[in-house]
């Protein structure tokens, strides 16, 4: 992470534990005024945090979904923790996925008529349910003549209020840019409202069965101007690494990922990782593999390895490298246990494919 964003980091951390403090105090005087022993109120707050993390989290995401509705944007997916409700052929589908750094996210198709690009309100929406909650849990928590109801209410209204902290304040220090960055990033540079409107759209094939492969050259956009928009701008940089990767053209990847990585670009901490997998993959084909050092990395990949079929990819050919016959097995236990259930299946197609390229090398040599 770098200097600037731990700065921020611990600005938010004191941010969020100030936002605790209307809540501490609430129920401190709930407690107080019916008399409850401290203990109670303890286990109280602790279970209704609990709920708190997965309801104002799925309202947060229903913020987003209506919102988006309501400007044009068509549903693709709803997702809470690792549970994913996606529309396939007209029909929902339950599965599941997740992104590390997130614990929610409501992808939205691009509207029909695209003219003026709204993003706004579908960006923003989440804050504004978390907005609209707070209050109301804040209002039960103070009127309430139920102790124990309002002890839930001032609960649910401090995690509103850190939702609001953690998503309203532009941040990516935690790898992956909150809602207030994206809405700040396209408000500055119009151009990132474009590669947003791409980043729906890819999304969206993917979701169909696309691969990265199928991305068209002209959704790409790697104008400079472009590209230091922020870390909208920079997944162009990602679509072409993937695309290359996809297509088995490992050269052109190494290349633009050695060419990404050495320039200043407002990169997410999540697609360094990403891009560092990659190149550890080619490493591999070329025989001059050297494990990752870096503490904060390995730790990160290992937190990972049950979720990113990418990260999964990684371990299985360092395994194929190292000649681990224990890893080996274990990472293509975990591979194939996405095989049903993962919502992006050309993803999976194109992961299985670079696989099977590692194994026949290593069978070569």
């Amino acid at each position: 992470m770098k200097k600037g964003n731990k700065k921020n980091g611990v600005l938010m951390g004191i941010l969020m534990m100030l936002g605790c403090l209307p809540s501490g105090l609430l129920i401190g005087m709930i407690g107080s005024r019916a008399g409850i022993d401290i203990f109670p109120i303890y286990l109280l707050f602790l279970l209704s945090m609990g709920i708190a993390l997965i309801l104002q989290t799925a309202l947060h995401e229903a913020g987003h979904m209506v919102f988006g509705l309501l400007t044009g944007f068509r549903f693709l997916s709803y997702r809470v923790l690792s549970l994913i409700i996606s529309k396939e052929d007209g029909k929902l589908k339950l599965s599941r996925f997740s992104i590390p750094g997130t614990i929610g996210q409501c992808l939205m198709g691009t509207p029909a008529v695209r003219e003026k690009k709204p993003y706004w309100f579908y960006n923003a929406g989440g804050l504004i349910f978390n907005g609209i909650f707070m209050v109301i849990n804040y209002l039960i928590a103070f009127f309430s003549k139920d102790p124990y109801l309002a002890i839930f209410a001032a609960a649910n209204g401090m995690y509103d209020l850190i939702m609001l902290i953690g998503n309203g304040i532009p941040f990516d220090g935690n790898g992956i840019a909150n809602d207030g960055k994206n809405i700040q990033e396209m408000k500055s540079h119009p151009e990132a409202i474009n590669t947003f409107y791409h980043m729906l759209d890819i999304n969206e094939m993917m979701m169909k069965g696309g691969r990265s492969r199928d991305i068209s050259d002209e959704m790409i956009d790697l104008r400079e101007e472009t590209l230091h928009t922020g870390s909208i701008g920079t997944a162009n940089l990602l679509w072409k690494e993937n695309k290359l990767m996809d297509e088995h053209r490992f050269s052109e990847a190494e290349e633009l990922i050695r060419d990404i990585l050495s320039k200043d670009y407002s990169l997410l901490d999540y697609h360094r990782k990403m891009l560092l997998t990659d190149q550890k993959y080619i490493d591999c084909l070329n025989g001059c593999f050297e494990d990752i050092t870096d503490k904060q990395t390995t730790k990160y990949l290992e937190g990972s390895r049950k979720s990113v079929l990418s990260v999964i990819r990684y371990f299985y050919v360092r395994a194929l490298y190292l000649k681990d016959e224990k890893e080996i097995e274990k990472n293509r236990q975990a591979f194939v246990a996405f095989e049903k259930n993962y919502p992006f299946q050309g993803e999976y197609q194109g992961e299985k494919e670079l696989i099977a390229i590692a194994e026949e090398k290593m069978k070569q040599e």
